[in-house]
């Protein structure tokens, strides 16, 4: 199948196009604000962009894990989110879907409140902050515009990539100074491999799966606990890390404490060793 990702230069979009390589599929990639060689520059906003891109390729299946995902700068900035988080992937579905292809959308855990996780598929969603809005608001209109799109939630995403989007990599810059590092002890969730969220991602799109998956890590943490293995399996010192609580940061946006995701489907959760390979 030909495929295009929307945001192969991201967290998500690297793994994905590494993955589908390796596959044997016919991969475009594209990038907004980090260029990658290879990739082909797209501001997925500009219609007349993203259509003729979409006719010179003609794809089977359209990747969108391109998002503006700095939570705290949307709900700052909602006018922005919204044309990032809502109407250019709008744009990016609506022209591929005429042309017969299947959108692949990935959300967040952010579309639920936190009051009462971890959250299944069937759970009403009611988000707390802008960004969870937005990504809500384009969930519904893929699920009832958009026939056979896939919407794939993940959480708290980690990998090995190199880079300050990271979470894993922003704890060990700080711990290689000798920093020490804040961490939530309030907030609960279900970390989320890159490496296994891609490989499920594509087994899903395999069977054919259509409406709302959830993808996470096995585990459910507070961001606490997770630092700490963090720290512990690069071999820093635990005591570097700081106990606080999510309020004690003053954020602009408001954080599901009591979050985390589940799958109500047996075939796609993540197995350590068979899915993807720990960090920690």
């Amino acid at each position: 199948m030909k495929h295009v990702i929307i945001g192969a230069s991201g967290q998500v979009g690297t793994y994905l196009y590494q993955k589908l390589g390796q596959v044997g599929e016919d991969v475009t990639g594209t990038y907004y604000r980090h260029p990658q060689t290879g990739y082909k520059a797209l501001d997925m906003s500009d219609t007349e962009a993203v259509e003729s891109l979409l006719s010179a390729i003609k794809p089977d299946v359209v990747w969108i894990p391109a998002a503006m995902a700095n939570v705290d700068f949307c709900e700052e900035n909602p006018e922005l989110s919204y044309e990032h988080n809502v109407r250019a992937p709008q744009i990016v579905a609506e022209l591929a879907s005429k042309q017969g292809a299947r959108i692949v959308f990935f959300s967040t855990d952010y579309v639920f409140d936190g009051m009462n996780g971890p959250y299944q598929e069937k759970d009403p969603v009611h988000p707390i902050m802008v960004y969870g809005q937005h990504k809500a608001e384009m969930e519904q209109y893929l699920l009832t515009q958009v026939p056979h799109s896939l919407v794939i939630r993940p959480a708290w995403i980690y990998s090995r990539d190199d880079n300050p989007r990271n979470f894993v990599y922003r704890v060990l810059s700080e711990l290689k100074r000798g920093h020490a590092v804040k961490a939530v002890t309030d907030q609960w969730n279900t970390p989320t491999p890159s490496d296994g969220l891609v490989n499920m991602a594509w087994k899903a799109l395999q069977d054919e799966f259509e409406g709302i998956l959830h993808i996470v890590g096995p585990e459910r943490l507070t961001r606490y606990e997770l630092t700490k293995r963090i720290a512990k399996a690069f071999g820093y010192a635990v005591d570097l890390v700081e106990p606080v609580t999510t309020e004690s940061f003053h954020l602009p946006a408001k954080r599901p404490l009591n979050g985390g995701l589940k799958t109500q489907h047996s075939s796609y959760r993540l197995v350590a060793g068979r899915d993807f390979e720990p960090l920690f």
